[in-house]
């Protein structure tokens, strides 16, 4: 039977009891004493990485500091922007592009170490960000806080889940906010890059008070950006661009021996359709109408105030909301989900055969998809000091958070309808009655109009969370001190994301609804820390965290659920040498709870990129469909994905070895080891791999894999499962130097991660592979800045590097992928505070036009990775700030 968490709870106090209460009761027993020596307080200040105050900024685990300083000088407009450039951000982050469902064409997430969003947890102010809908409620969306009322960002380089919790795998990233301003501060900035699309433009504006009771901060930002289409990004005017589907606005149908059919004479005549593979079929060029990235619009408020109710006694709260929405756009809707047919007697059938039709309906415009995300988040709480001995901070919260996504996706297509269009014998799709183009135009937008469809996508997210905290300097003599916290937390969450019933029934072509969830889950945890201070500058931390997730959802079959616990310990150990070195290590274990999505959403479609390696190749077919067989991979193939309520929690460990040295007053420099490791990793097999295993079993034999009649790939399955183990390691490297001159002052900055090893194993029995270096995996990854100020002038110079990548084609087991060659970008600014309060800003990034790499041998309407390259060309900014 299972133990109730009352029981485990007690258990857990049992365990740590004795640390706590030994040291309150020498801090009672040296109370009297302590009032006596009038001993002076050593001044400890919050630090990311522990729940308890400490006297030195580094602690046994490594944080990286981006102040609103530094975030001015590197060029960057938006926080996703500033992480995505961390070079800890190892392979590039989520940045919202047009074409995905479940809102993700709205967000921005981040992925520290190469791992899933999932594994960083990303706090505002030491709180949790609300998660997206398109994340199952699992990662925080970056784009969403206003750049104005950020102080500064700090990125903890460690595992940290015994501290915080069980999705702080990766690390964690606290976006510290603007607490202490008096004043009012305006500001504006624009962006211009160099091809059309992509203007930005950013206002904001933040007025804070502070009295002898409290202060309060309160900022609004409005942002608006243009879209990005496809076609001012990629070279479609390349002779070697291949990116066609069959799919077209110029129906195409194959026959039973799989042979083509379509209109010639109207191929090439109706826009952005070409004659492809030596007249084989007629193919659709759909990049050149889809957006890269969307028109967005959001307005952002956020404000803090605290305010002293007594004497070591103060309410304090934060408050925030935005309302985002985004426009973005695909192709027409192939009508895919179910493939249409013509019978031979139907009296439009040009060849007297039973036809399997490839349709695109262009007719009635591409799929405009409105993304509208809300959200709101509400902190309230009572912090206090108790003066008992060394004395005793405490404080007790209450968080409610609300995250709700609606999304309207036009245009797409009722399968059955147009099938029932095509049998009635009324439309002459192959136009074999001679119809001028204008005619057949108008009659192919009466026949989708018939069937086309608007999916509707909701979700909605929402959090409630109470806690309470206690900490204290337990006991400090002339030798040793220890401090102590021990905190406990119970969140409850529901979360639901639906589609209309029509697109979750597959009925529907063009989205990919069915991913519904019904979920809830409560989550109780109890947690407690101890430092302690040694003689000979050696400090111990030691965290142990219980918690104890409950979740249930509705699996469309029945009600299901699940619960899973963990204790979560962690160590850290620093010392110093000397004053000027500090060496440090911390080691801990990780545990994550599946994910409600994961657990419990109901089947999803997706269209999924790879080359049919078995068809193409081994059965010799590529030289009779160029464009099923196009050699950079761009054949979609249907793919249905899901969740699993049997799935396991992971576990995993991490390590940290490192070391900090002022090798000067203004001149330090910091190294760092890492390697993080994960068992039981929830996933679903990509297809690329699946193919590669059909590749050892024969065509046909794969379950997971149907073919049709012609031995091509109709439909691919995979589900979420514990099928894969990883480990990660690598080396940080950190200097920082300072330049006093007659001639102004001088800051020098780098950092560079380099990635060792990046193993994967994608099921239990498949090979273990070392991505680090390959394509998409940089092994190297760094930036350097010299910013120099004098009087009222100031100047920046910021240049990103990411490594060079091996194509591998070897491990992929594909040829049209090509060796990536390093990168380096640049970012120069230059400012000027004027005499009235404000300063402006010019700044160019990407100064010399460094163009992304292309990731496959012919060129494609998205052939470079958006998520770690700047495919914007040179941009032009501008920044205002005044201040009253």
């Amino acid at each position: 039977m299972q133990k109730s968490f009352l029981s485990k709870a007690v258990r857990f106090a049992l365990l740590t009891a004795p640390v706590v209460l030994s040291g309150l009761s020498a801090n009672i027993a040296a109370q009297e004493q302590s009032k006596s020596d009038e001993v002076e307080r050593i001044e400890r200040i919050d630090v990311t990485g522990s729940r308890i105050k400490q006297v030195d900024m580094e602690t046994s685990s490594p944080v990286t500091v981006i102040t609103a300083a530094d975030i001015q000088l590197s060029g960057e407009v938006t926080v996703a922007d500033v992480l995505n450039n961390s070079s800890v951000n190892s392979f590039g982050s989520w940045r919202g592009m047009s074409g995905y469902g479940s809102g993700a064409s709205a967000t921005s997430t981040v992925q520290m170490r190469g791992l899933e969003s999932y594994y960083t947890l990303v706090l505002l102010d030491g709180r949790r960000m609300p998660g997206t809908s398109s994340s199952g409620g699992v990662s925080a969306d970056t784009s969403r806080i206003p750049m104005a009322i950020v102080e500064r960002i700090e990125i903890l380089r460690d595992g940290a889940s015994a501290v915080y919790g069980s999705d702080a795998v990766a690390g964690v990233i606290n976006i510290i906010t603007k607490k202490n301003f008096d004043g009012v501060s305006l500001s504006y900035d624009t962006e211009r890059p160099k091809g059309d699309g992509g203007d930005s433009n950013r206002f904001s504006v933040t007025s804070g008070f502070s009295g002898s009771k409290g202060n309060m901060v309160l900022t609004f930002e409005h942002y608006k950006a243009d879209a990005v289409m496809d076609r001012d990004i990629w070279q479609m005017d390349d002779a070697t661009y291949g990116d066609y589907s069959g799919y077209s606005s110029v129906p195409n149908g194959v026959r039973p021996d799989g042979s083509w059919y379509f209109n010639e004479d109207m191929c090439g005549e109706v826009e952005n359709t070409v004659v492809l593979g030596g007249g084989a079929q007629c193919g659709y060029n759909y990049g050149m109408v889809t957006k890269l990235f969307s028109d967005v619009e959001q307005n952002s408020l956020l404000g803090n105030f605290n305010y002293n109710l007594m004497d070591n006694l103060q309410f304090r709260g934060r408050a925030s909301a935005s309302f985002a929405k985004t426009d973005s756009r695909y192709a027409g809707t192939p009508v895919s989900t179910n493939v249409p047919t013509m019978s031979a007697d139907n009296p439009f059938n040009p060849v007297g055969e039973d036809l399997s039709l490839r349709m695109r309906s262009v007719q009635i415009g591409e799929r405009d998809t409105r993304t509208e995300i809300n959200t709101i988040d509400f902190l309230g709480g009572l912090v206090g000091y108790l003066e008992v001995g060394h004395g005793i901070d405490w404080e007790v919260n209450a968080q409610l958070s609300r995250s709700k996504t609606n999304s309207f996706n036009s245009n797409l297509i009722n399968d059955d309808i147009v099938q029932s269009l095509v049998d009635s014998g009324q439309y002459d799709i192959f136009n074999i009655s001679g119809m001028s183009t204008d005619d057949w135009n108008t009659m192919m937008t009466e026949f989708y109009s018939q069937a086309a469809h608007t999916g509707v996508y909701t979700a909605e997210y929402e959090s409630k969370q109470f806690d309470a905290v206690a900490s204290s300097l337990l006991f400090e003599n002339n030798f040793f001190s220890i401090a102590g916290v021990i905190g406990a937390e119970f969140e409850t969450v529901d979360f639901t994301q639906q589609s209309d019933p029509q697109s979750a029934s597959g009925r529907v072509s063009g989205g990919s609804g069915g991913d519904d969830v019904f979920a809830t889950r409560d989550r109780k945890s109890i947690y407690t820390e101890v430092h302690v201070a040694l003689p000979k500058n050696v400090d111990i931390n030691a965290a142990l965290r219980y918690d104890e997730y409950d979740q249930s959802g509705d699996v469309g079959v029945n009600y299901v659920s699940g619960t899973f616990d963990n204790a979560t310990p962690q160590v850290g150990i620093t010392w110093r040498p000397l004053d000027a070195l500090l060496l440090r290590a911390s080691w801990g274990e990780s545990f994550r709870a599946p994910s409600m999505a994961e657990m419990f959403s109901t089947q999803s479609l997706s269209f999924e990129r790879a080359y049919d390696t078995m068809w193409c190749d081994t059965l010799g077919n590529a030289s009779s469909d160029a464009v099923y067989c196009n050699a950079n991979g761009s054949q979609q193939h249907r793919t249905w994905f899901g969740g699993n309520p049997d799935l396991k929690p992971e576990k995993g460990e991490s390590l940290t070895l490192g070391a900090v040295w002022n090798i000067t007053h203004d001149w330090s420099a910091e190294v760092s080891y890492y390697k993080i490791k994960l068992n039981d990793k929830i996933g679903s097999i990509s297809v690329s791999r699946l193919l590669l295993e059909e590749q050892e079993l024969g065509a046909g034999n794969h379950p997971a894999i149907v073919r049709d009649s012609l031995g091509k790939i109709e439909t691919i399955y995979s589900y979420d499962q514990n099928i894969a183990g990883l480990t990660t390691s690598g080396f940080d490297f950190k200097t920082a130097y300072r330049l006093a001159t007659g001639y102004g002052d001088f800051a020098f900055k780098g950092e560079l991660s380099y990635v060792k090893e990046y193993l994967s194993q994608s099921a239990p029995d498949a090979e273990i592979i070392d991505y680090a270096g390959l394509q998409d995996y940089p092994d190297l990854r760094g930036n350097v800045q010299v910013s120099w100020a004098r009087d009222k002038w100031g100047a920046a110079w910021t240049s990103y590097y990411i490594g060079a990548q091996d194509s591998g084609n070897d491990v992929w087991g594909t040829t049209y992928l090509v060796d990536i060659p390093s990168y380096v970008k640049h970012n120069a600014q230059i400012s000027y505070n004027h005499n009235w309060n404000g300063r402006i800003t010019f700044g160019i990034n990407n100064l010399f036009d460094k163009q992304a790499p292309n990731q496959y041998t012919t060129a494609g309407y998205r052939d470079s990775y958006t998520g770690l390259y700047d495919v914007m060309g040179r941009s032009l900014s501008l920044r205002v700030e005044q201040n009253f």
